[in-house]
């Protein structure tokens, strides 16, 4: 089962490029032409963070900083004003000191979340670890090549690794020491040279993961006191970005579905697991973040999760009160069964606050989806035979409870709705539970 992103409730061929391998002969340090500087050495202008406070110049370098006296709760970034970056080379030199093990590194090919945080590929960096220095992807499948590594992503989403004997065992340089970073983005391949040596590569053929384009930012990661610095920041565009905008989340709908958002007393973006929503999610087993949708009617600029033995639980304080409710999920089940549990605050009939479900009701001829409720009135439900709808297709699915009728809606038409005078909505102490 796979869910997208906006959840609201309430009343609410691998391909050998000639450029690449010749950027590849070049001596660390020498530029090849097209290269422009992306960093003045004295201001932070053309970099943009909502706190700045964390960023300044020092030394010449882009600095952020986190003390025991300006402590960083959650990841900073400031991201790059240039806009979406496709096919490039990008060097830096940067550094890395502080406390412990502690994380850096840069965003690239990247979506900007709601709350500043940011998604997709990264160079990462690590004190205290052999690796040193990996290709990430945030929010999504984590590790993809270590250093020393080179891994090939089929276009089934199946990795294969292979070693770079020159980048294995002991490493040859320090994140402490200025170091320069050199990283081409050709079409599905991300190479990564770090002072002129092959450090790692990926060949992320899978349509569902991989990212062509997105933004560039610096990290100062979460944590215990940490200062990271980049210097001598350049640029060499080899393909420019589509321009067509990566948003998602709550700006990325038209403004009529914006406003019912905003008014609503939760959203989820399950793509990125709820991160940054006013109420938090905890997954639980197997759910996979980040994911590019398929099949009809999916929208190949979204990325939802993937629940493959697993859930979200968004805890046990939300409750709807009163005599309205409106539930919002969108939904696909690429095997076409719809026999999972969606949206639901439930325990058993006496104690629905909501339940947005599929399953094969008894004496239907094959699998359901319902919406049900439970009111000072009773219990009311409402559902439609999946026969009635495209089963492998995504579809917008919306429970309403007005205080006089209750109906279910798909993709705009209402489905099923019966009229139930039934007063407020029962409350109760259940986890409110996505997938």
């Amino acid at each position: 089962m796979m869910h997208d992103h906006h959840v609201p409730a309430r009343r609410q061929s691998l391909r050998v490029i000639a450029w690449g391998w010749l950027a590849a002969s070049l001596c660390a340090g020498e530029d090849a032409p097209g290269f422009r500087p992306l960093f003045d050495g004295r201001t932070l202008a053309g970099w943009e963070s909502p706190d700045l406070s964390y960023w300044s110049v020092e030394e010449g370098a882009i600095t952020g900083r986190i003390t025991r006296e300006h402590p960083c709760q959650t990841n900073q970034y400031l991201v790059w004003t240039g806009g979406a970056l496709a096919d490039f080379e990008l060097k830096l030199r940067s550094r890395l000191t502080g406390e412990g093990a502690i994380n850096n590194g840069f965003q690239f090919r990247s979506r900007l979340l709601p709350d500043h945080d940011i998604a997709g590929y990264q160079v990462d960096n690590n004190l205290q670890t052999d690796w040193l220095v990996r290709l990430y992807d945030e929010f999504g499948r984590h590790t993809l090549a270590w250093r020393g590594q080179r891994t090939v992503f089929s276009e089934k989403g199946q990795a294969t690794s292979t070693p770079i004997p020159e980048a294995s065992g002991p490493a040859t340089f320090r994140l402490e020491d200025w170091n320069e970073y050199h990283l081409t983005c050709v079409g599905p391949r991300l190479t990564l040279r770090v002072n002129g040596q092959l450090m790692a590569e990926v060949v992320d053929l899978d349509p569902k993961r991989s990212e062509l384009s997105g933004i560039l930012a610096l990290q100062l990661h979460s944590g215990p006191p940490t200062v990271v610095q980049f210097k001598d920041i350049r640029l060499n565009i080899l393909k420019p970005a589509p321009r067509v905008a990566e948003a998602i989340g709550p700006a990325a709908d038209e403004p009529k579905r914006r406003g019912l958002l905003e008014r609503a007393l939760a959203v989820w973006d399950l793509g990125v697991g709820g991160h940054g929503a006013r109420h938090p999610l905890r997954q639980v087993g197997d759910v996979e973040l980040n994911v590019r949708p398929d099949g009809a009617s999916a929208n190949p600029r979204a990325r939802v999760a993937r629940f493959n033995d697993g859930y979200f639980d968004a805890g046990k304080e939300l409750n709807v009160i009163g005599d309205r409710i409106t539930v919002y999920l969108r939904a696909c089940d690429p095997q076409g069964r719809w026999t999972q549990a969606l949206f639901a605050k439930r325990g058993h009939h006496g104690i629905i606050n909501f339940n947005l479900f599929s399953v094969d009701l008894p004496g239907t001829p094959g699998p359901d989806i319902g919406f049900e409720v439970h009111t000072e009135g009773g219990f009311v439900m409402v559902s439609f035979p999946v026969s009635r709808i495209d089963p492998l297709a995504w579809h917008d699915l919306a429970g309403r409870y007005d205080g006089r009728t209750i109906e279910l809606i798909c993709d705009g038409q209402v489905m099923a709705k019966r009229r139930w005078p039934g007063g407020r909505l029962t409350v109760n102490q259940e986890p409110v539970l996505i997938g």
